[in-house]
């Protein structure tokens, strides 16, 4: 199998690639930045420099491929992020139209079968309607809310032992963790599937953000609170930290619409098996030690 991933920096597309290399695939990589990628590279994977939103270099990569592997990476200072969203939507469905025996793992979100009032989601939901337009061979994958995005809290829970949110701290949801996802997408680029689908994916078990603050601050030894706070109040916090006003918008309405993006509409489930412990313990307390160290 000849396999192109994309954002083989992240969370997701290098956990991604390395699986797929690990099971022999012919991986090709785009990459902004191929020395970031040297360790990948020196394990067979080829590397293309670019943006995997010019189409000439998606065109370049996916010639002669049998799978794609696409992500829309948030743009955290964008002043339209849903419209850089949908220009990388447009630029990659215009290639995969031109490959209709390609087929397409797409990251798409919990909540993407809503097309508008989710915040940074809707870009996902016009992602996959732009896809499916496109190609005759797409699976959307729409994981819940990232076990990692504890580490957008980091600074926070540096400074002031908190997670800031306006979501009351008793909702729970099936947190999922990027190694699980990338395992699912393997699973679907390695043995592709005809047609049109879309595969929600769920963490092991339901926790609260109460919880999840409890965990996460036992893996380091600290007691971190979850602090419900308005909307308002949250949008201008993140944008102290160098968010744009456009997308600090988007992620509070996100966060209002939390129950609606938890109803799972896909055709099948899978359910991960890292659980948030062991993801306190192996990821986020490593990580925690080492933003600590470097704010030394």
């Amino acid at each position: 199998m000849k396999i192109v991933v994309t954002t083989p920096t992240g969370h997701i597309g290098n956990k991604l690639a390395n699986i797929l290399l690990d099971r022999k695939s012919d991986v090709t990589l785009i990459a902004r930045h191929p020395e970031k990628v040297k360790d990948l590279a020196s394990r067979g994977a080829k590397v293309i420099a670019g943006e995997h939103s010019n189409p000439a270099v998606l065109e370049q990569a996916v010639h002669g491929a049998d799978a794609l592997f696409w992500l829309t990476p948030p743009d955290m200072t964008s002043h339209d992020p849903l419209g850089t969203a949908r220009r990388m939507a447009e630029a990659a469905a215009s290639v995969i139209r031109k490959h209709p025996d390609l087929h397409v793992v797409q990251l798409s979100s919990a909540g993407a079968f809503l097309p508008s009032g989710t915040g940074p989601i809707v870009g996902h939901h016009d992602t996959e309607e732009k896809f499916r337009a496109a190609g005759k061979n797409i699976v959307s994958l729409r994981p819940n809310e990232f076990m990692e995005n504890v580490f957008f809290s980091l600074p926070s829970i540096i400074g002031q032992d908190s997670i800031f949110t306006s979501i009351p701290g008793s909702v729970k949801a099936p947190f999922i963790a990027t190694q699980d996802i990338a395992e699912v997408a393997a699973e679907f680029l390695l043995r592709p599937i005809n047609g049109h689908h879309v595969i929600d994916i769920v963490g092991p078990q339901e926790i609260s953000l109460d919880e999840w603050g409890s965990i996460a601050g036992q893996a380091i030894g600290k007691q971190i609170r979850v602090v419900t706070i308005p909307g308002d109040q949250l949008k201008a916090a993140m944008t102290q930290v160098g968010m744009s006003p456009e997308m600090a918008a988007l992620l509070v309405e996100m966060e209002e619409a939390y129950p609606k993006i938890q109803q799972l509409k896909g055709e099948q489930k899978r359910t991960g098996k890292v659980t948030f412990q062991q993801f306190a313990r192996d990821v986020f307390a490593p990580g925690f030690k080492r933003a600590v160290q470097s704010a030394a």
